[in-house]
């Protein structure tokens, strides 16, 4: 798994190639909560920034996922990470058409 940031203006990669079982089992509670949310809030995108982080090991920090990614790449970033540990658990999740967040 990796994720791309932009920090002190240069590219940095960072991969985690060893994800704990413990962060798939946090996916599944942030799923269950996003299930519920009827709309995007700061509140949702601090826990996916922050489930980000932990799926890397804390490699990197909240702020350097919020000053690194472009607003445009946020959401697809984070969902694509959050998507990932739950394929890596076995579970794909299929979007509900409009019923993501920010859609």
């Amino acid at each position: 798994m990796q994720i791309t940031l932009n920090i002190d203006g240069k590219e940095k990669t960072y991969t985690n190639d060893f994800v704990k079982a413990r962060i798939f089992k946090n996916a599944l509670k942030l799923n269950k909560e996003m299930k519920s949310i009827k709309e995007i809030s700061e509140e949702l995108f601090d826990k996916l920034v922050e489930f980000v982080v932990v799926a890397f090991d804390r490699q990197f920090t909240v702020d350097e996922v919020w000053d690194g990614l472009a607003v445009a790449d946020l959401q697809s970033e984070a969902m694509r990470i959050f998507n990932e540990v739950l394929s890596l658990g076995g579970l794909q999740i299929e979007s509900d058409e409009g019923n993501e967040p920010g859609k």
